[in-house]
């Protein structure tokens, strides 16, 4: 009986320590970007751009580029072209969403 009780005791401390996330500053499993990038890229090198807002999968707000060559690069959302740039979809997708009378 002790052994059951044993072995119930460490089973879920095991479950309850893997579902916990290790403490520590800037910890963050989910965010995808590890490199910035700041330089400007040429709009006709651009494919396609994706925002992803800050939350709780990640701190920070992620601009993830598709380049016309494939690469998919994270953008420095701290630089002056990547707040026109996200300023600049924000605006066009409010526009698409708006009914048109």
């Amino acid at each position: 009986m002790r052994f059951l009780l044993l072995l119930a005791l460490v089973a879920s401390s095991l479950l309850l320590t893997s579902a916990m996330q290790p403490l520590g500053r800037g910890y963050n499993s989910q965010c995808m970007c590890l490199q910035l990038e700041s330089r400007l890229i040429p709009p006709h090198s651009l494919r396609s751009v994706e925002i992803f807002p800050k939350g709780p999968h990640c701190k920070n707000a992620e601009v993830i580029a598709s380049l016309v060559n494939g690469q998919r690069i994270c953008l420095n959302t701290r630089t002056t072209w990547v707040k026109k740039l996200i300023n600049f979809i924000e605006k066009k997708e409010n526009e698409t969403k708006k009914p048109r009378e």
